[in-house]
Formats: structure tokens, C-alpha cells, sequence
């Protein structure tokens, strides 16, 4: 007697999915999404790769090149050999390269303008400078930055300190992005204003922290902008404690930059400990 083998098809890639997800189960896709947009050229260096790819969804690098999402995961499937149903298709969303223009964009003031495009040229991650920039920015003003695609992932997490934003492609790899500083966020760090001293390294036994996070497995430039975007997160006077390899030596001129303390200990060869607080609040007002 012979048995029918059956076969389970591998489920479809669709726009949730991080790009790096994709390039784990699908490494030869790497290829075409190079050949579907110039934009994704960009992940042909291994560190911008990993860096980026897991900030970015397909349904979001779609849109950074200038894509119709529902084209681009049907190549991404087909290159995949993945037969993907119609109710299973995203719905078509037309790209113009401009959002609609909201009410700001004529009458709020510019208070800080940024060029991330030398920065990619040079395979520098902008997201640190990006962050420092908004700080600079009060409520009912705007950051002017310049981008070589619609930074997507950004949205959010400008999104959550009470930004607006609005995009206009300029040119290929040439994107104008308007963040205005609503004011509307909530300012969890007023919550938090009692700050403990730092402890000394010979006497640091088991810190408690207000977060821990672990970037041991991450890549340069990776673990500075996990770190960094943790630290926006916090309250005032709140700290974060961070599981490294090595001792970030870039990390800490910009911890020193933005007032941040901080104390670190080797534990063993690979094994670093590194604790950061955040500033008082009166203290990040004149930061």
C-alpha cells in the first residue's frame, strides 16, 4: 500500500514582515530586492543590513521605494516560489511621493535643519544625530531633515516624543521630511524626578535598573542605537542597565554630550556591564 505524501506550503510573506525576517528564511532575496529598486542597494552592506532590516517592514521599505506594497510582495513570493492567494494580497496603495500637506507646513518655524544623506554616503547610522536634532526642537516649531528615502521607522519613534511628520520626494534619494513638535506627548518623565547616585564600579554588586536590555549579539553600529533609543524612552532620573561584549568607547562622548551618567565594569573577558542615568528633569531642559 502506498501513502500519499503531502506537502505544507510555507506561509507568504506579507507587508508585516521585517525585511529581516525575509533575508533569514530567504537569503537569496537579498538579489532582488537589489534588482526590483535601486533604493535596496543599500542592503548590500552587511552592517546598514543589519541595522536596517530590522527596523524596517516590507510594507514600509515598499514605501521607501516608491512602491505599490501589493507589487512588491508578489515578486518577493514568486522569487520565493510561494504561491500566494488573492484574499491573501494586500490591497493596492497608490505612491505619489508626497503625503498631504497639513496646515504647519506653511506656517510652523523651522528651528532645526539636518542632512542624513552624508551620513548614509558614508555608511553612518544618522539615527543618533536624528534623535539629538529633535531635542533641540520646542513645541510649535519644526526639524528639517533630508534624507536619501522616506525613513519610515522614524515615524514612530518620533511619533511616541509628539512629532508630526510630512514627506516630499524631492529627487531620487532626495527626501524632505518636516517633523512638527506638537507638544502633545506625555511627558512620562515628570513621573519619575528622584534620581539614586551612580554606584562606584569596586563596590557595584547587582545594580537594580529601571530597564535592562542585552546588546551583546548586535553588531556595530547597532548596540549605540539600541542603547540610545532606550534612553529616550526612560523618565528622568530613571536608569538602564545594558549587558555589552566591550566597553563602548564611541557610545560615551555622546552619554557626555547629552548628560547622561554612567559607570562601567568588566565581569570577565566579553562581559561588560554598563549603567546609565538618565538626567533630571531641569537638567534635560537646559541639556
Amino acid at each position: 500500500m502506498t501513502h500519499a505524501t503531502s506537502t505544507v506550503s510555507p506561509d507568504p510573506i506579507t507587508i508585516d514582515w521585517k525585511i529581516s525576517e525575509v533575508l533569514q528564511r530567504y537569503p537569496e532575496l537579498l538579489f532582488e530586492l537589489v534588482e526590483i529598486a535601486p533604493a535596496f542597494s543599500k542592503l548590500r552592506n552587511p552592517i546598514l543590513r543589519r541595522v536596517q532590516s530590522r527596523l524596517v517592514t516590507v510594507g514600509q521599505a515598499a514605501q521607501i521605494a516608491d512602491l505599490d506594497p501589493a507589487y512588491l510582495v508578489r515578486r518577493l513570493n514568486a522569487a520565493a516560489g510561494i504561491e500566494v492567494s488573492p484574499s491573501q494580497a494586500p490591497t493596492p496603495v497608490e505612491s505619489s511621493g508626497m503625503s498631504l500637506e497639513p496646515h504647519w507646513v506653511k506656517s510652523a518655524a523651522i528651528a532645526k535643519e539636518l542632512d542624513a544623506r552624508p551620513y548614509q554616503q558614508r555608511g553612518e547610522e544618522p539615527f543618533s544625530a536624528i534623535m539629538e536634532a529633535s531635542r533641540q526642537v520646542p513645541p510649535g516649531h519644526v526639524l528639517l531633515l533630508r534624507n536619501t528615502f522616506e525613513p519610515t521607522p522614524l515615524f514612530d519613534v518620533l511619533g511616541q516624543r509628539g512629532f508630526e511628520h510630512w514627506t516630499r520626494k524631492l529627487a531620487e534619494n532626495d527626501w524632505e521630511i518636516r517633523f512638527f513638535n506638537s507638544g502633545s506627548q506625555r511627558d512620562s518623565r515628570q513621573e519619575a524626578t528622584h534620581a539614586s547616585p551612580v554606584p562606584d564600579p569596586d563596590t557595584w554588586d547587582a545594580p537594580t535598573a529601571t530597564l535592562t536590555i542585552d546588546v551583546s549579539e548586535l553588531v556595530p553600529p547597532e548596540p549605540m542605537i539600541r542603547i540610545l533609543t532606550a534612553l529616550e524612552e526612560l523618565p528622568a532620573g530613571a536608569s538602564l542597565l545594558v549587558h555589552h561584549v566591550r566597553r563602548p568607547m564611541h557610545l560615551y562622548p555622546r552619554l557626555d554630550e547629552l548628560g547622561y551618567r554612567h559607570v562601567t565594569r568588566d565581569l570577565s573577558p566579553g562581559r561588560v556591564e554598563l549603567l546609565i542615568q538618565t538626567p533630571a528633569v531641569a537638567d534635560r531642559a537646559t541639556g
